[in-house]
């Protein structure tokens, strides 16, 4: 994607072309800019010459706007490419259908997802508080063979993605598939359930884990909680997630030896995400 950049804008420092890189998603045929101010004016011809470069995309979209958070869905412009949103994205085996303005889904996370589908051992039920399309869930139902997977989301449309990705993988008779506030959802029907609870959601991880943890079988087991953490260098990153978090892990009573870190990716200047692998 770097060297599509570079020649579908012509002359880039490396300073340009490093941001640049980093607000490019591409999620099945679709890719998602997000241009800095400098080129705005520019960027019908750069999203066509992106498709003329890159015979795989079919639509370009731009990013106008930050993530809203209740349904995590992006404000986003037509570029370039077909007029349409829908996409199936494909990693690791499994398939989902997506629509990117109506739901949630980060081809960058791909890797966490395989992560924590190879932690999952056979026989877990595992509840998701914030499943999206089902793209945890799903690669945990068909890689893993848990015993069941508890799948909540609050967006609707988010919910009806899930459902379809269910039946296109296969896996529509492991997942029970949620529509509803998580939290609430988990206090009046979920308590005692889960082997394995993620919190894939970071702006709302961590005032979810004591529900977390009502979820498990006798408040015992394995948490995934994502959180954002500012650190100098991402070597630093884990450490300072645990550090910064770990009164609000003492609450739920995990100490600092049964917690790790482990870092996702970075989200901006000196920024991480950091999924805090807690057990219980």
């Amino acid at each position: 994607m770097r060297l599509l950049l570079k020649s579908a804008i012509g002359h880039l420092n490396a300073a340009q072309l490093a941001r640049l890189t980093k607000g490019v998603d591409v999620v099945g045929d679709i890719a998602i800019l997000r241009l800095p101010d400098e080129f705005q004016d520019e960027k019908h011809r750069i999203a066509k010459s992106l498709l003329d470069l890159a015979p795989y995309l079919r639509v370009v979209l731009g990013r106008t706007g930050p993530v809203e958070l209740q349904y995590r869905t992006r404000k986003l412009e037509w570029l370039a490419g077909e007029h349409r949103t829908e996409t199936v994205h494909r990693e690791f085996g499994c398939q989902y259908r997506v629509n990117v303005e109506t739901t949630y889904f980060s081809p960058r996370l791909s890797h966490e997802r395989k992560r924590i589908a190879d932690l999952v051992t056979v026989g877990e039920c595992v509840v998701n508080f914030f499943a999206g399309v089902g793209s945890f869930s799903i690669m945990i139902a068909k890689q893993s063979h848990p015993s069941r997977i508890y799948s909540i989301d609050i967006n609707p449309s988010a919910a009806r993605y899930h459902a379809i990705n269910n039946v296109i993988n296969g896996v529509r008779d492991t997942i029970d598939l949620i529509c509803g506030d998580a939290n609430q959802i988990v206090s009046t029907s979920l308590e005692g359930r889960a082997d394995r609870v993620l919190l894939p959601l970071p702006e709302l991880a961590l005032e979810s884990l004591p529900t977390a943890k009502r979820a498990l079988k006798n408040e015992r087991g394995k948490v995934h909680c994502y959180v954002f953490v500012d650190a100098g260098r991402r070597s630093e990153a884990s450490k300072q997630a645990l550090s910064k978090f770990k009164p609000v892990l003492e609450r739920v009573g995990a100490m600092q030896k049964n917690a790790e870190g482990h870092v996702v990716r970075s989200v901006g200047p000196c920024r991480y995400q950091v999924c805090l692998d807690i057990q219980l």
